[in-house]
């Protein structure tokens, strides 16, 4: 007959090898991918898609010439992530052109999971030296042409209103409240930023001189089973087992 001690061993040590082999804690990558992209130049890569600043920023001239977006990539390959987990995206502010009209927005925007490109635009593989106004995934080229995104295959995740002549070095916080919600088929993750004044606004690419600047994303990482937790929890179960037998 199990005894008391022997039942609380039992329960113990599988507890204790799941919290050891299980638990989640954060990661903080950079973008794998970033660049913005200008109607007024559709099929230009805009510079070489190296840039230190990824510009934004609405038309002042009726005809969209000047607006700018930014588009950023991460890939979570081989990061089990935790995709029912929140995560929290970080864009920092690295160029300002001048001091802007009066408050204005910043439009935050993730692409859908499960996105297929339509004809003419890139996959969720995109790469930053092919990215152009006219290939990115996601944009929105004929209704909300200066801030909007495809709302069929995007979401907004964060408006910042009342932005008046933001600092370089400003950074903005944005909460993703399910990341799986954005993960595609291949492990990456697209985010993008819009802004509605006529001022240029740049965040910081991944190019960056500054490292502060550099684009980041933090999320939970649910670690594969590691080989002390393994040995450790065989090492138990054969320390009961004897232990039973000489009982017997």
């Amino acid at each position: 007959m199990n005894t008391l001690p022997q039942i609380r061993t039992r329960l113990t040590v599988p507890a204790l090898l799941l919290a050891l082999t299980s638990a989640s804690y954060g990661l903080t990558i950079t973008s794998s991918d970033d660049g913005y992209v200008r109607e007024g130049q559709s099929t230009t890569v805009q510079d070489g898609g190296i840039s230190e600043h990824l510009y934004v920023r609405k038309d002042n001239s009726g005809n969209n010439d000047h607006v700018r977006k930014a588009y950023y990539k991460f890939d979570l390959t081989g990061l089990n992530a935790d995709l029912s987990a929140a995560a929290t995206f970080t864009p920092t502010i690295s160029y300002r052109s001048a001091n802007q009209n009066g408050n204005r927005t910043f439009y935050f925007y993730g692409l859908n999971a499960g996105f297929t490109a339509p004809t003419g635009e890139l996959g969720t593989d995109w790469d930053e030296t092919a990215l152009t106004w006219s290939n990115a995934p996601g944009n929105d080229r004929t209704t909300n042409i200066d801030t909007g995104f495809d709302a069929a295959t995007t979401s907004l995740l964060y408006t910042a209103s009342n932005q008046y002549n933001s600092d370089i070095g400003k950074s903005y916080t944005i909460t993703i409240s399910e990341l799986g919600d954005y993960v595609q088929a291949d492990n990456t993750v697209t985010l993008m930023i819009s802004w509605t004044d006529t001022t240029q606004y740049g965040f910081g690419s991944k190019e960056n001189s500054t490292i502060s600047y550099r684009p980041t994303l933090e999320f939970s990482q649910i670690p594969e089973p590691n080989a002390a937790a393994l040995l450790m929890g065989l090492g138990a179960s054969l320390l009961i087992t004897r232990r039973r037998r000489q009982r017997l």
